[in-house]
């Protein structure tokens, strides 16, 4: 049975690939019936308004106009057209960097889009930014830098100790998965993070679950995973996760 406690706060998942899931209605519905609010992140500008329609269905989804960074070569032309959309959302993602490619110049066009959104995202003063950092993480922390005036989210963060410390000092959130939590690594930068600072995410459908894609309730089993390592109860893990949720939106 759920505590009172547990009944006034709710799910987080502040990172979902709502849009790549061959079942909306379903994760949808999940989303309803388990009270999972959800931060529906999109791999570029074009398929926004398709999310901004399905927030329609439910305010507890949160959508998020991007332009995933591995896609800065075919999809980059679309930056231009994001610029409105800005209008219509707080919240932006999945946008940043990824450093799997050593291609030089690839590199280069992720950094002047990344920054670009940065800086436009900056002059709203209250954006909420889901941020990709694959082998990227010194870059991505540098171009946001200490005064972005709204709030930035690592997103499965894997760099090093000192990066996470100092995205830490320049204030930043952590959203923490299922494969960040299962992982020895991920444990590791999870126990330096501070607790007001941490969210939970699915990154679903990328990420699996029970063998089928990551669905947004199954941000469950990461806070249990999570109270293990902070030494609590899964409804005190959850209530903190809740109100770190609305102290970043409020």
């Amino acid at each position: 049975m759920e505590t009172e406690q547990a009944k006034t706060t709710s799910w987080i998942d502040a990172h979902c690939h709502l849009d790549l899931f061959k079942n909306e209605a379903d994760i949808l519905a999940d989303i309803e019936n388990n009270g999972v609010r959800t931060v529906a992140v999109t791999n570029a500008p074009s398929v926004f308004h398709h999310t901004l329609e399905l927030a329609k269905r439910t305010p507890l989804l949160c959508p998020a106009v991007g332009l995933h960074p591995e896609l800065v070569a075919s999809r980059g032309r679309e930056l231009q057209s994001m610029w409105p959309m800005l209008e219509q959302t707080r919240f932006v993602g999945e946008i940043g960097l990824d450093y799997v490619t050593n291609d030089e110049e690839n590199r280069r066009a992720q950094r002047g889009v990344f920054t670009q959104i940065v800086e436009r995202c900056a002059q709203f003063g209250d954006k909420i930014l889901t941020v990709h950092s694959r082998r990227s993480a010194s870059d991505v922390i540098s171009v946001i830098g200490d005064r972005f005036p709204g709030k930035a989210i690592l997103h499965w963060f894997s760099g090093s100790r000192a990066e996470v410390d100092r995205a830490i000092a320049f204030g930043f959130f952590f959203s923490v998965g299922p494969a960040m939590v299962r992982s020895k690594t991920g444990r590791a930068l999870l126990a330096r993070m501070p607790r007001e600072r941490v969210l939970t995410e699915t990154d679903g459908p990328f990420v699996e679950s029970n063998y089928r894609p990551a669905r947004p309730s199954d941000v469950m089993l990461v806070i249990a995973e999570i109270s293990q390592l902070w030494g609590q109860t899964d409804d005190e893990t959850r209530a903190v996760i809740s109100g770190n949720f609305d102290s970043m939106t409020r």
